[in-house]
């Protein structure tokens, strides 16, 4: 039996009230796990591989966390699909090869390319968010360093057998799966749902379910935000957020929602655990730089972050580039992600490609190297916004985002018609990619060298922001 495997069995039996439950159904942890044990018989039955790769393409319920724990004790591979994506879900299949697939249909064998590389060890794959591109990639985290993470990553959110953490984000997504665990590592009731209406009626989830702890993307705040505003009540302890870019505005709203502690949480794809937290227990005791909310001192257990001087493209201009260090550094992508500049597995660290400071003893991320900017859990490259521009309507633009997370496209040039611009770039990119303002200005600010001067493009957006000029998306 694996470490990760004793842990939880360890959590349950000092938990006996802790349950596994979805809005339709209610397990006892003790039986989920008998169940677990069941499935992971049956998967090991369907699959002739010492170690086989599964893939579970279930909506987030008990059943997909029965799946998670059979992947637990039967030291087999697990990666989480959702089977809304559609045909992100086919990619992903076929990239990842899985020996066995899991289903509405229940557990089915499926036929595999015999070069596979096999992973080094036992443990989840979870599907980068968009750093280097559109294709699938996976990053396999082992269940021996989830084991060591738990323990640490569970005091840092301040949970136990007592709590009961609701996740109503789908495990497709790493740090709901890393949440999913480390509730059941710290023997915590859990409740998931695959109900779009509870990620988008956040407290209303939290509720009916009695829950202290949740964890929502920064791009829900302001649906939690609407709830409150009809009466619907918050009293959760802590809301635990992925917010390597959380707002001080965001916070505040979160902090403004009533009996709530703000967990600021950074890392997880990578290195598995989250390697640095910020507890916050009200707006005044926000820490902030450039737009972002401190993520805190940069350790969470043996998880450490610091900054490393990187120059990725020779000309440009060195950025301080956060890195995590980690006891349990896996090797890279199992697929896709060939030739990115990051994230960059090192002896040791990874090399995350977030830039980022250190001020007062507080980690801050401040965003992506280059163009790449994070929007609701997934990157944005502002280039891709500036070329379906040009395609559209042969205009020259240059989109930033500021530093309190909007993105403004400047439009060299007067008597453009901005509102049809916009409705040419909404046929071209996806609505999250969509700038939140067109500004026209006389001339793009440039260097000697003739290249866009990033500094100064950002002074005029921030300025147009502040002023109101422009078209905005309800204009």
């Amino acid at each position: 039996m694996n470490a990760l495997a004793e842990l939880v069995r360890a959590s349950a039996a000092r938990a006996p009230r802790s349950v596994v439950a979805d809005p339709r159904t209610t397990l006892p942890l003790a039986d989920a796990l008998r169940e677990a044990e069941d499935v992971a018989r049956a998967v090991g039955r369907t699959s002739s591989r010492e170690r086989p790769v599964v893939a579970v393409v279930l909506p987030g319920s008990v059943a997909a966390v029965t799946h998670l724990l059979a992947a637990v004790l039967g030291d087999h591979t697990v990666c989480f699909l959702d089977p809304g994506a559609g045909p992100r879900t086919e990619a992903v299949l076929d990239a990842l090869d899985p020996d066995v697939v899991v289903d509405a249909n229940g557990v089915r064998p499926r036929a595999t390319d015999a070069s596979r590389r096999d992973p080094v060890a036992a443990g989840y794959v979870a599907m980068s968010s968009g750093t280097t591109g559109a294709g699938a990639k996976g990053v396999l985290t082992s269940w021996a360093c989830l084991a060591d993470f738990l323990p640490h990553g569970a005091q840092a959110l301040d949970l136990d057998a007592a709590s009961s953490w609701a996740e109503p984000t789908h495990p497709s997504y790493d740090l709901a799966l890393t949440n999913w665990l480390l509730a059941l590592g710290a023997g915590a009731s859990l409740h998931v749902s695959g109900s779009l209406a509870d990620r988008v009626r956040p407290l209303a989830f939290l509720a009916r379910r009695a829950a202290t702890h949740v964890r929502l993307a920064p791009g829900y705040v302001d649906l939690a935000a609407a709830e409150a505003g009809r009466g619907t009540p918050c009293a959760v302890r802590v809301w635990g957020s992925g917010g390597d870019r959380l707002t001080p505005a965001q916070a505040a709203t979160v902090l403004g929602l009533g009996r709530t502690t703000l967990v600021n949480t950074y890392g997880t794809s990578e290195t598995a655990g989250f390697a640095s937290a910020a507890a916050y227990a009200s707006a005044d005791e926000v820490r902030a730089r450039e737009g972002s909310v401190s993520v805190g001192r940069g350790r969470v257990g043996p998880w450490r972050v610091d900054l490393v001087t990187d120059e990725p493209v020779p000309g440009e201009r060195e950025d301080e580039v956060l890195a995590i260090h980690s006891p349990h550094v896996g090797g890279g992508y199992l697929f896709g992600g060939h030739g990115q500049d990051y994230p960059r597995w090192e002896p040791g660290r990874v090399v995350t490609g977030d830039r980022g400071i250190v001020a007062d003893g507080e980690v801050y991320c401040l965003g992506r190297v280059g163009r790449l900017v994070k929007r609701s859990a997934g990157f944005v490259n502002l280039d891709d916004v500036d070329t379906a521009i040009r395609d559209a309507r042969d205009l020259v633009t240059y989109t930033v985002a500021t530093r309190g997370g909007s993105l403004v496209t400047l439009v060299e040039g007067d008597g453009h018609p901005l509102a049809a611009v916009r409705e040419d770039l909404a046929t071209r990119v996806a609505p999250g990619v969509l700038p939140d303002r067109l500004v026209p200005v006389p001339a793009l600010p440039r260097l000697g060298n003739g290249k866009t001067d990033q500094a100064g493009a950002l002074r005029l957006a921030e300025r147009a922001l502040g002023q109101g000029q422009g078209q905005g998306l309800g204009d």
